[in-house]
């Protein structure tokens, strides 16, 4: 092989690598759709929405508590935009879902990245926040994707944008209403 077959080998290792180091960083969002690198979610049902970011599916029979990862939406005390965050995702969230799991919190609810299926995939997680009916969840997201959609759903002052409140942070709220316990 001579120097320059040797310098584009290198090149194709390092890109694969990367493109690895990427996927494997923000996640299943960052494959374009129809591509395929062999993981694949989960493919489950829907039981039911149990907040603005978490929902309750069956997984190959099975129940599992989801928590949607990179999200924070109002609690259901914030009201109206809890209950407003709630009816946001049982509206986009369709029957049949594909779940990619990211971990476990410390309650056992699995972080994950929901899909809808069909035609129109995409990312439940990150269709929330686009509405403005959640926050980027910062202490615990990294996905540039998340932190555009807000700024967007901000500029466009859609869901909790609307007006200055707890309900922005929901985060914030919880420390204090656990303070005050």
């Amino acid at each position: 092989m001579n120097l320059r077959g040797t310098k584009l080998s290198s090149l194709v290792i390092a890109l694969l690598i990367s493109g690895a180091w990427a996927i494997e960083r923000w996640g299943p969002g960052l494959i374009p759709e129809g591509w395929s690198i062999g993981a694949s979610g989960r493919d489950c049902r829907l039981d039911r929405v149990l907040d603005g970011d978490s929902i309750k599916l069956f997984c190959q029979g099975r129940p599992v508590e989801v928590r949607l990862h990179c999200i924070d939406a109002p609690e259901k005390d914030q009201r109206p935009w809890g209950d407003r965050s709630r009816a946001h995702l049982r509206e986009i969230t369709p029957r049949n879902v594909e779940l990619f799991a990211i971990e476990k919190d410390r309650f056992g609810r699995t972080v994950a990245e929901v899909y809808s299926t069909g035609p129109e995939r995409r990312s439940l997680n990150l269709a929330q926040v686009s509405a403005g009916q959640a926050a980027v969840y910062e202490r615990f997201c990294e996905d540039p994707r998340y932190f555009r959609a807000e700024r967007e759903a901000r500029k466009a002052k859609r869901g909790i944008w609307q007006q200055h409140g707890d309900h922005q942070t929901p985060w914030r709220f919880r420390h204090r209403r656990a303070s005050r316990n």
